[in-house]
């Protein structure tokens, strides 16, 4: 199956998931310890797609490791500024490494990496019109 075809799926998925699910907004990852650009919306588990896990996973597979634990992520706004903002709060220590990146029929999306010497996480960035979604995990081996 295609990451192209999974990525529409789970965004159509994600499109019908009652947003009450949502946690709540955050300005800091769990995950990762990132500053977040304003607007973050942390999602549950209920609104993780398997697709996005799936294709997560797929990642962490790539990078020799598999997904010990994830987090979901929705902006609404302007997805350049949020794109910047997010960029600015990486730490340096952090090495980004883009893995795959395609054009959807309203957006694009990439799945990468970033690494440290303490850290793996895998990722998945989903940019639309009006909005973002980020899906990533911490790697560890397998």
């Amino acid at each position: 199956m295609s990451k192209k075809f999974i990525l529409l799926t789970a965004m159509a998925t994600m499109a019908f998931a009652p947003s009450a699910l949502a946690t709540d907004y955050v300005t800091k990852s769990d995950l990762t310890g990132i500053t977040l650009p304003k607007g973050a919306i942390e999602l549950t588990d209920e609104d993780f797609p398997d697709e996005m896990v799936d294709l997560l996973e797929e990642t962490a597979k790539g990078m020799g490791g598999k997904c010990q634990y994830h987090e979901l992520l929705f902006w609404e706004g302007n997805p350049v500024a949020i794109t910047n903002a997010l960029n600015k709060s990486i730490p340096k220590t952090l090495t980004y490494k883009n893995i795959d990146a395609d054009e959807l029929d309203d957006g694009s999306y990439e799945t990468f990496s970033l690494k440290s010497s303490k850290a793996w996480y895998a990722g998945v960035w989903i940019q639309g019109a009006k909005d973002i979604t980020l899906a990533w995990c911490n790697v560890v081996k397998k």
